[in-house]
């Protein structure tokens, strides 16, 4: 029985591995904006991201994987940048696949903003801690 926890704990670790660096492998890397409110460049490294845009400044740091999707033809994931400093609006930013080199990427206000992404309440909200920054950007 011990051999089986064993050989079940090592299989979890390296499909955790073999996961997280195909992750690395697909969103690693700079992208940079396109339009006013876009213009700027997203930096995703293995374990930090920078992001400065018109309106936002993320220094450096730290993030965590919130959700990551990689099976799907538009490959996916959300980041939650931790501990973010004052001038960075949007510590939660996920990244989708679009084509070629063009990438969708939205900044999220709160966790709740990014977990109600979908809710008409909120997509079309006017409050202003409802809003998110959605950018079309292009992998360098």
């Amino acid at each position: 029985m011990h051999t089986l926890k064993s050989t079940i704990l090592t299989l979890s670790l390296l499909i955790c591995s073999t996961i997280t660096k195909a992750t690395e492998d697909i969103f690693t890397g700079s992208f940079e904006g396109t339009g006013r409110a876009c213009s700027g460049k997203l930096q995703v490294q293995k374990k930090e991201i920078k992001w400065n845009s018109t309106y936002s400044q993320c220094r450096t740091i730290q993030y965590s994987v919130l959700e990551a999707d990689l099976a799907n033809k538009e490959r996916r994931i959300a980041f939650h940048l931790q501990n973010p400093n004052e001038k960075c609006l949007y510590p939660i930013i996920e990244i989708k696949y679009s084509s070629g080199y063009n990438w969708h990427v939205n900044g999220y206000q709160s966790l709740e903003g990014f977990q109600n992404r979908n809710s008409p309440d909120w997509k079309n909200s006017p409050l202003p801690e409802r809003q998110n920054l959605s950018c079309l950007m292009i992998k360098q």
